[in-house]
């Protein structure tokens, strides 16, 4: 009996609403709605620049590990070449021994470099989501009570 009376006393009051209350409330939901819908397109315009910059960071790296392979590659050829042409066994591990010290040095250097590119494309791309989601949040809190 008492959800009755409950449901009968909100019919009333929605049919009660007259034209300038609805006219009201619709201008607040079509404004609120296209409101949204542009928060949408930023949002998306941000997520198309973050990878865009992801896109530029990794033909960035992949870039710098293609140079690094050839040189690499070309440093090995160059020592090989020079142990090709030694004489003596103790002249070979000198050879040897530079090579390797070498390689652990520019390995080193480069997994630096590749770090540091990685660090700044994760900054840079993670940039405009955090700006849309502090953008989100005072968006939700323009619309608490």
């Amino acid at each position: 009996m008492a959800t009755a009376k409950k449901d009968a006393k909100a019919f009333d009051g929605f049919t009660a609403l007259d034209t300038e209350t609805f006219k009201d409330g619709y201008e607040k939901f079509a404004k609120g709605f296209s409101t949204l819908a542009d928060f949408n397109k930023e949002s998306a315009d941000a997520f198309m620049k973050s990878a865009g910059v992801f896109g530029k960071g990794f033909e960035t790296a992949a870039t710098t590990q293609a140079s690094f392979a050839k040189e690499s590659l070309e440093d090995g050829v160059a020592a090989a070449k020079a142990v090709a042409g030694t004489k003596s066994v103790q002249e070979v591990m000198e050879l040897q021994s530079e090579y390797l010290r070498s390689a652990v040095e520019k390995n080193v250097s480069h997994a630096t470099k590749l770090a540091e590119i990685w660090s700044g494309v994760a900054k840079d791309a993670a940039d405009p989501i955090s700006k849309r989601y502090s953008e989100f949040v005072e968006f939700v809190q323009s619309y608490r009570p």
